[in-house]
């Protein structure tokens, strides 16, 4: 039978949860206790399956506890008591991070069906331990303030936090704000805490969100690339929507070879499974038009480099970073996208409801080929 240890400062709610759960007693055990420092105690004496903890606390908070259980088990499912600012940071959060939350008030009902899933014969296959980015999630939003010390294979590094931004980052090489990505992108890290910010003079101005999204971001560029290193099987040369090959003198160079040759087909098989995409243009890096949906197709005289040219021109002229994507969006509400992706200009329309960023974070793993 499965163990659930409870962690809240308030005694009333403690029992509330205490007596509500006891209707799942066929399943699992509950265990309350008042502070990270009574929790700490329980855990090191026996096997604790699930964590559920607020993070404000007295004598140990949650983020200490936290930090201390996972470097016992940092495989430990947890669930954190706290309130989210809005839904689109919820949203955000879900999407990067295995951790759960549970906003407060607690819906009592979402809890229990929460607590009963996690406590499944696999719950990992439901969340799984804590992670870096999850951590620094919490601590941006409750506005902590601390120093954490990040160890990843040999490597540490140190992350300075003062009321929830992040203030500096070190490494053996590197400081500022290329240390703290060096630190995020860590696998398998283990997290020590100081409760006091080392740091008194702020010199990140990212914030934590936009480091831990960019940082996500260039990592999911580099295992996309990667992906294209091992020796491709040779396939037939991309064919147009007739069925024909390309003939030679719309190939871009006669010095592509398979490497290439294997992406422009996968790429063209892609985009036209794809069913959120009502028709596609590719061209290549001089504005030639490479591959297309079946005609009547509106984009065959679009020029992207036109678009492209005057976006990238912003990243450095406004600060804006690097250009992900350009979206149009007709008087018929009609949604166009234009980007590159390697050697590739892409253009194309979504279908009614779409949405765009989902579609290009389904998209990029087999848009990343090799140049």
């Amino acid at each position: 039978m499965k163990t659930v240890l409870i962690v809240d400062d308030e005694r009333p709610f403690l029992l509330s949860l205490e007596e509500g759960l006891a209707a799942f007693s066929d399943r699992f055990n509950v265990i309350c206790a008042g502070n990270g420092e009574e929790a700490l105690e329980i855990f090191q004496k026996q096997k604790i399956d699930l964590l559920v903890t607020d993070l404000k606390m007295p004598v140990m908070d949650g983020f200490q506890l936290i930090t201390e259980v996972m470097r016992i088990d940092p495989y430990l499912p947890v669930i954190v008591m706290t309130a989210f600012g809005t839904p689109e940071i919820e949203e955000r959060i879900s999407a990067m991070t295995p951790l759960h939350y549970l906003e407060k008030p607690i819906d009592f009902d979402t809890l229990t069906q929460m607590v009963d899933k996690a406590s499944a014969t696999e719950p990992r296959s439901y969340i799984r331990g804590i992670t870096l980015s999850a951590f620094l999630q919490l601590v941006n939003m409750e506005r902590k303030s601390c120093t954490l010390k990040v160890c990843s294979q040999g490597e540490n590094g140190f992350l300075f936090i003062h009321k929830g931004e992040l203030y500096d980052a070190q490494t053996a090489h590197l400081d500022g704000e290329s240390a703290a990505m060096e630190i995020i992108g860590w696998d398998a890290t283990d997290i020590e805490m100081d409760t006091i910010c080392r740091r008194k003079e702020k010199r990140i101005d990212s914030s934590l969100e936009f480091l831990l999204l960019e940082t996500f971001r260039l990592k999911d560029e580099t295992n996309a690339e990667q992906a294209f290193i091992s020796p491709p099987t040779r396939e037939a040369a991309p064919a147009f929507p007739s069925g024909q090959a390309i003939p030679d003198e719309k190939r871009e160079s006669p010095e592509l070879g398979p490497v290439a040759v294997e992406s422009d087909q996968k790429l063209l098989n892609l985009l036209k499974k794809t069913s959120a995409i009502q028709e596609f243009a590719v061209f290549d890096k001089g504005g030639g038009l490479k591959f297309h949906s079946p005609e009547p197709c509106s984009l065959l005289k679009v020029c992207p480099e036109i678009f492209l040219a005057e976006c990238t021109s912003l990243e450095t002229s406004a600060g804006m970073g690097v250009l992900r994507f350009l979206q149009l969006i007709t008087a018929t509400r009609k949604t166009t996208l234009i980007f590159r992706r390697g050697r590739h200009q892409i253009v194309l329309t979504l279908n009614k409801g779409a949405q765009p960023a989902k579609f290009l974070e389904q998209l990029s793993p087999s848009l990343f080929e090799k140049s």
